[in-house]
């Protein structure tokens, strides 16, 4: 045999060989630009959906405690902000697209003061015809039943509602104030409080975002879509990193790369920062009770912590300037 037949046999052998390399690179750098636009468009899809709630609060009390907290944030204009400027960073706006990308969206939530709010498929009646749409699910308490039966409803902070099993009635407020009205150990110890609120949130958000996400399987095949949606590996330290303040909970999943096969599957939580904006301390200085933000970083002895400057010169004490260090 010909050296020549060698060298045709090899590049017949070879050269295949070299184009499934090469047409695999240029997936594989497919896969990376298209895996690195899809998670970029889906944060700033969830930040602007919290950009909106900013907006769209609606405090109907004064100004102070029960303002910004108890705030009505209107839910369907953070949705909608988040799925328009989703589909503006795939390169579209018309209802379409908008539409389709909301078929891999399983759960939309957003982590209320009071309560956690999710937006999902499912069936509703419209006159006489069942339908399929998306809908807002009834807000859901962060509710917790200690060993007496007592019930205690946090929020994002220390104010808590109350169910006194002794007392059989409801009380709401801070809970250093509610735990001198009621007989309910966990809101004497302000440690054990803050482990048992943070837990208790944690394990609403996660129970029901992992119902409702696996429930989206229910209604994928009429949407269209074969993948099989579960709620995605998230550390534990984010969850307790979200219960600080309203947040966003945004889902994709199951959404088909253009090129090579697969499946795009992302989850966003941003912070809205719409309750916490600062703590201030309360201490007794030169015989003076004052109280400052805790953003001006004294370190003077910590007597008490409150959420609002209201609720610090209700209990007696003067605002001290940061200015004054």
């Amino acid at each position: 045999m010909k050296i020549t037949d060698f060298v045709i046999i090899y590049l017949i052998i070879v050269f295949p060989l070299l184009i499934f390399a090469q047409w695999r690179a240029e997936d594989t750098s497919t896969f990376i630009k298209l895996n690195n636009q899809y998670d970029g468009a889906m944060t700033v899809a969830s930040h602007d959906a919290v950009d909106q709630m900013r907006l769209n609060v609606k405090p109907n009390f004064e100004s102070g405690y029960e303002s910004k907290k108890f705030s009505r944030i209107n839910k369907q204009p953070a949705y909608d902000t988040f799925i328009h400027s989703l589909a503006l960073n795939f390169g579209s706006e018309d209802d379409a697209t908008k539409e389709l990308l909301a078929h891999y969206v399983p759960v939309f939530g957003i982590l209320e003061y009071d309560g956690f709010s999710m937006n999902v498929y499912q069936n509703y009646q419209k006159g006489s015809e069942d339908l399929l749409g998306r809908v807002w699910l009834p807000k859901i308490p962060f509710a917790y039943h200690d060993s007496r039966g007592n019930i205690i409803k946090f929020t994002l902070d220390d104010y808590v509602t109350v169910y006194d099993v002794d007392l059989k009635e409801w009380v709401n407020g801070e809970r250093r104030e509610v735990r001198k009205e009621v007989n309910i150990d966990l809101l004497n110890d302000a440690t054990t409080f803050e482990k048992i609120r943070r837990d208790t949130i944690v394990n609403v958000l996660q129970e029901n975002l992992s119902y409702q996400i696996n429930e989206h399987n229910v209604y994928a095949k009429r949407l269209g879509i074969t993948y099989t949606f579960a709620l995605p590996l998230i550390p534990q330290e984010d969850w307790y990193n979200t219960v600080d303040d309203v947040s966003v909970f945004s889902f994709f999943q199951g959404y088909p790369y253009e090129r090579g096969g697969g499946t795009f599957n992302q989850f966003a939580l941003a912070g809205s920062r719409l309750v916490k904006q600062d703590s201030f301390i309360a201490t007794t200085l030169n015989s003076k009770k004052v109280f400052y933000a805790e953003s001006c970083g004294f370190n003077y002895p910590v007597m008490e912590v409150y959420q609002s400057k209201k609720a610090a010169a209700k209990a007696g004490y003067f605002e001290l300037s940061c200015l004054n260090q």
